[in-house]
């Protein structure tokens, strides 16, 4: 218990510090259907995003609590990030031993696309970390560890249909969940855990049915999904490949990390385990297995001119991220421990061989982990490494924006500075409207204000400066009778006020 909350401490504080900017992409189209919710989404452009509801209705009871805010941004993808961090412990005690629980929780959450993304609100991080505890119970109720009594298994059941109502695929992994309890449970017990996820389903259904008029319609998105028209840019980077590099996506897309050799090798070292010890790995394994052979079919294996997913993107990977570092990290711990068995009767080494599992293990973690984190500490966009522009604005439009009709900006730089339009939980901190200009449409007026948001380099928010060179011209520049009043030192946030 001890290790765990110092785990979720450091994690927190780490987190905290990292705070990300909420970017104008997928990341708002999910707080702005949570701000609806439970009105539906008008022309909704990726439905599969606005019904999954798993992340949708406590990112809508976060706004409840803290308004349209940067904390109800971040509440959700903080706890996702605590559950993966927590199941991983966890599972890694189960299996192996507490200090490869510790260390394999470290390297998951400190791997740069799961750092990443822990404090952005996306459905990836939340349905791993879900999935992970549920496969932590289930473990653990089959070593008799927790009792089968019925409330544990609708409480298995929760978990894994929640996982669901986030993320769709992650159902590919729920065999091994069922498999690991059948012996202690059978059919009845199992029948226990599927009440959760079939009430659910059905909640889920009807809800597609009052929102958007059809009990399918995430169904028919998700399996849609990829079928539509994409740019030949993006095209390129997926379809019509040989099947081996849909064969080998994972590795390769690792690799583009700084620690991705680290991941390589853990993943490598995961697939050995099995081969040796078959019985003692059959866990990671067959939990890596059962999300890697659907994802590869269907990314591009089946079909190459037509794959449903870019498996190129890591998120997608998430679920797997804890099976193969588990397993790395578990068979370098069982190893030390077979050299430690082989000096039992030799007292000079006993006692250096004693220190062995924990040194390798940590001679694999850290630099695994270090090389992720000094790549990511401090990052374009987090608090620690100052972004903190809006939030100055913010302070800056609470003394001096009475009278301020409008705040002007583009498209995408108005979906991020709705956030910072209210405290950082929540509260109005600042009345005037935010107006999004684009070309041919309404021009500020005398009295309102524009703001200019990384419009030089596009270092934080590489869309705010395409859409805001598509508004005020390539550079963007102020227009006849506009007046500076407002600057952060960097330049990154520049206000301007409408002249008559």
């Amino acid at each position: 218990m001890g290790i765990g909350a110092a785990l979720a401490l450091g994690c927190l504080v780490v987190m905290l510090a990292h705070l990300r900017l909420p970017y104008p992409s997928d990341q708002l189209n999910y707080l702005t259907a949570a701000a609806r919710f439970p009105q539906p989404l008008p022309d909704a452009a990726a439905i599969h995003q606005v019904t999954r509801f798993g992340l949708i209705v406590p990112t809508r009871l976060a706004i409840a609590v803290f308004g349209y805010s940067q904390a109800a941004y971040h509440v959700v993808p903080l706890l996702a990030a605590l559950s993966l961090l927590l199941g991983t412990y966890a599972l890694g005690s189960l299996l192996f031993a507490r200090p490869v629980g510790a260390a394999a929780a470290v390297v998951v959450l400190a791997s740069t696309p799961v750092a990443y993304d822990s404090t952005d609100l996306l459905p990836d991080v939340l349905a791993a970390g879900l999935f992970t505890i549920a496969l932590a119970v289930a473990v653990a109720i089959r070593r008799n560890l927790l009792p089968a009594t019925p409330w544990m298994l609708l409480l298995l059941g929760v978990l894994l249909g929640w996982s669901y109502l986030v993320r769709e695929f992650i159902v590919f992994l729920w065999p091994l969940v069922a498999v690991l309890v059948f012996r202690r449970v059978r059919w009845r017990g199992l029948l226990w855990a599927a009440a959760p996820v079939i009430a659910l389903v059905l909640a889920e259904t009807l809800l597609c049915w009052a929102m958007y008029g059809d009990p399918l319609t995430r169904l028919r998105s998700v399996t849609g999904h990829g079928s539509g028209p994409t740019t030949p840019q993006i095209a390129d980077t997926f379809q019509d490949k040989p099947r081996h590099v849909y064969l080998l996506r994972l590795p390769t897309t690792l690799n583009d990390y700084p620690e991705g050799g680290w991941l390589v090798l853990l993943l490598g070292l995961t697939v050995l385990g099995g081969l040796l010890r078959p019985r003692r790995f059959a866990v990671p394994v067959a939990w890596f297995a059962l999300l890697w052979i659907p994802l590869t079919l269907l990314g591009g294996i089946a079909d190459p001119a037509a794959p449903k997913l870019r498996l190129q993107l890591i998120r997608y990977w998430f679920p797997v991220f804890p099976a193969f570092v588990l397993g790395g990290l578990g068979l370098v711990w069982l190893a030390a421990l077979a050299v430690l068995h082989r000096a039992r009767d030799r007292p000079r080494v006993r006692s250096v061989a004693l220190a062995l599992p924990v040194v390798l293990l940590l001679a694999v973690a850290v630099p695994a982990a270090g090389t992720a984190m000094r790549g990511w500490w401090a990052g374009p966009g987090t608090r620690a490494g100052g972004d903190t522009q809006l939030e100055a604005f913010r302070s800056w439009m609470a003394r001096h924006g009475d009278g301020v009709p409008r705040v002007w900006t583009d498209t995408h730089t108005g979906k991020t500075l709705a956030v910072y339009r209210e405290g950082p939980f929540g509260g109005l901190a600042w009345r005037a409207q935010v107006a999004r200009a684009a070309p041919g449409a309404a021009a500020p007026a005398p009295g309102d204000l524009v703001l200019f948001y990384d419009v030089d380099h596009g270092r934080v928010c590489g869309s705010c400066r395409k859409y805001a060179r598509l508004t005020w011209g390539d550079p963007p520049r102020p227009g006849t009778g506009w007046r500076e009043v407002y600057a952060t030192r960097d330049g990154m946030v520049r206000v301007y006020r409408v002249g008559p």
